[in-house]
C-alpha cells in the first residue's frame, strides 16, 4: 500500500515550493512491523526514495525512486520503481497544470490515463504531492496529482491541534483512471497528518487508512 503512495505516494509537495533542502526521512511501519524508509528532499531536484525490504512474505519489497524538476518546457518528473512483482519507469511532463507528455514502461503498465488527453487541468507530480505535506504551513489546501497512470484529488476534511500538535485529516481519492494495488483497485483512502507545531510546523507522522488497514510513517529524528 505504502507504493499508491510514493509513486511517488499514498501518499507528494509544492513543485518549487518547498524552500529547504535536506531530506525528510520516514519510517514505514504496518501493525507495528517496520516495513522500510521514504525520504523526501525538496530544492530544485526534488526527490522521492522509498526502500521497503521487511514486507510480509517479501511480496511488495523493493525501491522506488522519482525526481522532479523545472525544465525548458514544463516540470519534468521520472520515476523508476522495482519490486519482487514487477518494475516499471515513468515520465511525465507538466506545464501550467496540463500534463503534456508522458511514458510508461514496459508499455503493458499504460493506463487509458497514460494518454495525456484523458487527464484533467490542474495536476502536479508525485514528487511534488508529497512535498505539499511536508512545506504544508496549516493543513495542506487541495490539490491534485498525476502519476502517469490516474489522477489523485486530495482534499482536506477538518483539522485539529491538540499538546502542540496539529492533525489533519485528508481524502484521498483517485479521480480518474484505475485503483491502486490490483487486484484491490482502491481509489478512496483516508489520510491523517500529524504536525509538530511548537516553534515552526513541521511534519512528524502520516497514516493511511485503507481496506482495514492502516500504513504509518513515522519522521526519523
Amino acid at each position: 500500500m505504502f507504493h499508491l503512495f510514493a509513486k511517488a505516494a499514498v501518499i507528494g509537495v509544492l513543485v518549487s515550493g518547498a524552500s529547504f533542502v535536506q531530506a525528510e526521512t520516514y519510517s514505514v511501519q504496518l501493525g507495528g512491523r517496520n516495513l522500510g524508509t521514504i525520504s523526501y528532499q525538496g530544492g530544485a531536484e526534488a526527490s522521492l526514495q522509498s526502500t521497503l525490504n521487511n514486507t510480509p512474505m517479501g511480496v511488495f519489497n523493493g525501491t522506488f525512486t522519482a525526481t522532479s524538476q523545472q525544465s525548458a518546457v514544463g516540470q519534468q518528473y521520472h520515476s523508476n520503481s522495482s519490486s519482487s512483482r514487477k518494475s516499471r519507469q515513468i515520465s511525465v511532463l507538466i506545464k501550467d497544470g496540463r500534463a503534456i507528455d508522458t511514458s510508461v514502461t514496459p508499455a503493458s503498465e499504460m493506463t487509458n490515463l497514460s494518454n495525456v488527453g484523458s487527464v484533467p487541468v490542474g495536476v502536479i507530480d508525485p514528487v511534488a504531492a508529497f512535498g505539499r505535506f511536508v512545506s504544508a504551513r496549516g493543513c495542506p489546501e487541495a490539490f491534485r496529482f498525476y502519476d502517469g497512470r490516474r489522477a489523485i484529488l486530495v482534499s482536506p476534511e477538518r483539522d485539529s491541534e491538540v499538546a502542540g500538535q496539529l492533525v489533519c485529516k485528508m481524502n484521498y481519492r483517485v479521480s480518474d483512471g484505475p485503483g491502486h494495488l490490483s487486484p484491490l483497485y482502491i481509489k478512496n483512502i483516508t489520510v491523517f497528518l500529524t504536525y509538530d507545531v511548537i516553534g515552526g510546523q513541521s511534519l512528524r507522522k502520516v497514516v493511511l487508512s485503507a481496506a482495514g488497514f492502516d500504513l504509518n510513517l513515522m519522521r526519523q529524528d
